[in-house]
């Protein structure tokens, strides 16, 4: 098994919240796991519009400290600009406020965002690495590590 493959398997067990607790409910660490999950899915497969469409405004604005949390301070930047650039330095409140603020981005303001997509998928950061580390760190709250693991 590799970690990427563990991450996963985690990700679906009984020892994360994600996606079973409401995301503000959920411990510090859990968070830090739910947030990164949230953002890399969401990101990988339908860019930074699927992303702030489709995920709660709380674990959006936590996402940049939960990156930093695990070191991965290059991708916390790059969500920092995506939000800034869609949402100005005022963070919305609600889905339907980011669905609006989404919805009249100019042609030239979406080009942008699918730039700060790139930048992303870029990974300036190696986040499999980071998050594992992260989780094998807290294995109070996650569990033990299984032997046998190896890098990517």
């Amino acid at each position: 098994m590799n970690k990427n493959k563990y991450l996963i398997d985690l990700s679906e067990s009984e020892r994360t919240e994600f996606g079973r607790v409401n995301f503000p409910e959920q411990s510090e660490p859990q968070r830090v796991f739910s947030s990164i999950w949230e953002l890399e899915s969401h990101v990988n497969t339908g860019g930074f519009d699927s992303y702030f469409r489709y995920v709660e405004p709380a674990s959006i604005a936590f996402a940049p400290t939960a990156l930093r949390t695990i070191g991965a301070k290059a991708c916390s930047e790059v969500v920092l600009q995506a939000a800034s650039h869609v949402f100005g330095s005022q963070a919305p409140a609600s889905q339907d406020e980011i669905e609006q603020q989404l919805d009249a981005l100019s042609p030239d303001a979406q080009q942008q965002l699918y730039a700060f997509d790139q930048a992303f998928m870029d990974y300036p950061d190696n986040l499999t690495e980071l998050l594992f580390a992260y989780v094998t760190s807290h294995s109070d709250v996650f569990g033990p590590i299984p032997n046998g693991i190896r890098n990517q």
